[in-house]
């Protein structure tokens, strides 16, 4: 025997190990389970022997970062009072299984946060454990009641591009900052199907959306209590819009050396006012005095922006006029867009006034669900995408399918 080396100790106190050596890349241990005894599955009794037995290799979580291969010996037993055969319990791997549990679970862990060929590559197994090992991770972490439609008080609604004009919509409880569900596509039968299955859809009180007609139907059609609160940051941005676009018609205007002033300062005007530096407030104003119709237009977006911070919704409605007026005399084309989007959503978007919300949450959840399509380079599988959105709930919360409709995983 060796006297130049260690025990470790394998963690697994089940087995008893009968031979261990350990090699240039990997430790080799065989090992069998210290249980001498084991009841028949057929008739329950306690006497029985040892018919045979044969040797399976397992793979095991690493030690000292080399491999582990278990070579267990697996026994079968002869019931001497039925005479059936029967292989012993494999509590530690699995019926089947040529990894441990413990290795799955850790193979799973690593998978939520890497991607399946890096953890692969590194732990070096195959993709498909990685795969599988981190769908049963998922579904242990989010547990069955995640697989419930849920309703909140305050919900929120957007969509997200899971591939190449493929979308999801994601539906969030915007008080605890969490997803709730995610439905196939942007239309409103999926989501009516969502609706529909809520256990207490009378507690929805406000749903956050964008102008997207299919959400605002299939709101008003499933959830008649709830009041919609068109979010402000697509109303702000459908107003930058006009006003770049009346950028982009002077620029056309003006000879080549000219239009690069235009097109330099052109993220100077869709800022807020009071976040530019002295130095790039002097820009501003250089450029708005050179060009009245462009101070027009930025001044209208700075009033939208200044609208916002109505006290009231009856205040907000009376200035609403005014500054809808101040568009028409402006006589720039370029915001009509603008009044159609008031025309047509109104008591949505003055909504905002009477509970404040927003979906700032999940636009920022989108930003993460792109983090997470880039870290993969993609997904083809597309529920684990869909997992991979659940389970960063559980970040969130630590630091502060059903078939033809909805998945909540």
């Amino acid at each position: 025997m060796q006297d130049d080396c260690i025990e470790v100790a394998l963690g697994l106190p089940e087995l008893k190990i009968l031979v261990q050596k350990e090699l240039e890349n990997y430790f080799e241990v065989v090992v069998r389970y210290r249980r001498g005894r084991v009841a028949c599955p057929n008739c329950g009794g306690m006497i029985v022997k040892k018919h045979d037995s044969t040797f399976q290799c397992k793979k095991d979580r690493r030690l000292r970062d080399k491999k582990v291969i278990l070579i267990l010996e697996k026994r079968r037993f002869k019931c001497l009072s039925c005479e059936k055969v029967f292989t012993e319990p494999d509590e530690i791997f699995g019926p089947r299984r040529r990894s441990s549990k413990r290795l799955r679970k850790y193979l799973g862990e690593r998978a939520i946060y890497q991607t399946v060929s890096r953890v692969a590559k590194e732990e070096g197994v195959s993709e498909s454990l990685v795969r599988r090992s981190f769908t049963q991770e998922a579904r242990r972490q989010l547990g069955v009641d995640e697989q419930k439609p849920k309703a909140s008080r305050v919900m929120g609604l957007d969509e997200f591009s899971v591939k190449k004009r493929i979308f999801d919509t994601t539906i969030s409880d915007l008080e605890e900052r969490k997803v709730l569900g995610i439905v196939e596509g942007r239309g409103k039968d999926n989501l009516e199907k969502y609706f529909t299955v809520l256990p207490e859809p009378e507690i929805v009180e406000v749903v956050a959306m964008d102008m997207h007609e299919p959400f605002r139907q299939a709101v008003q059609m499933c959830l008649p209590g709830a009041n919609i609160v068109v979010d402000k940051f697509h109303v702000i941005r459908r107003v930058n819009e006009a006003l770049d676009k009346v950028r982009t018609k002077l620029q056309g205007e003006e000879s080549q050396g000219r239009r690069g002033l235009l097109f330099r300062n052109r993220h100077l005007l869709l800022r807020k006012a009071e976040s530019l530096t002295n130095e790039e407030q002097a820009k501003l104003s250089y450029l708005l005095s050179h060009y009245p119709e462009l101070d027009k237009a930025w001044g209208l977006k700075e009033s939208l922006r200044q609208w916002y911070k109505s006290l009231s919704r009856a205040e907000a409605e009376v200035s609403l006029c005014l500054w809808e007026d101040s568009i028409r005399k402006s006589g720039l084309k370029e915001f009509r867009t603008a009044l159609s989007m008031f025309r047509n959503w109104r008591n949505e978007i003055l909504n905002y006034f009477d509970y404040r919300v927003t979906n700032g949450f999940v636009e920022g959840k989108n930003n993460r669900i792109k983090v997470i399509k880039r870290m993969a380079y993609g997904y083809r599988n597309i529920d684990n995408l869909r997992r991979r959105i659940f389970l960063s709930n559980n970040e969130i919360a630590a630091n502060t399918k059903v078939s033809g409709g909805f998945h909540a995983y």
